[in-house]
């Protein structure tokens, strides 16, 4: 079973890989919940199909789907490893990986319009509206 460094190690493989709406792969590019998606396949947890999507949705769907194989975390509690949900436009639809990076609190995630995964400081980027756990992870 895989623990919360190996989720970062493998998030941040794809640091660079570029952006694509509904990607998933090195070669095509991913977006934020493909990133969530592959980083979980490779390390050979099982994972839920999301598809078919559009581009500037309301977040209803994502919200729903990350409730039900997720476990919720307390927002003050989280640990590198666990996925973080955002606000866009005012809606809940976008997903990264919480991190550490010498010393500074990060966010791993598929950006729109750098057009491809970034790690940044999450003070920079926002503030999660929830946080999710890996059923998984140790």
């Amino acid at each position: 079973m895989p623990d919360a460094n190996q989720v970062i190690a493998e998030a941040r493989r794809w640091i660079g890989v570029r952006w694509h709406h509904q990607g998933r792969s090195f070669e095509k590019g991913v977006d934020c919940i493909g990133l969530c998606l592959k980083v979980a396949e490779n390390l050979g947890l099982e994972v839920p199909i999301v598809s078919r999507y559009p581009r500037r949705q309301n977040g209803s769907e994502l919200v729903s789907v990350m409730g039900n194989t997720l476990n919720p975390i307390n927002r003050e509690s989280w640990q590198q490893g666990d996925i973080a949900l955002f606000k866009d436009g005012g809606f809940p639809i976008h997903t990264g990986f919480l991190a550490l990076n010498n010393g500074q609190k990060t966010v791993i995630h598929a950006h729109a319009r750098r057009r491809k995964v970034v790690e940044e400081q999450l003070e920079t980027f926002g503030t999660p509206v929830a946080i999710y756990r890996l059923k998984e992870i140790t």
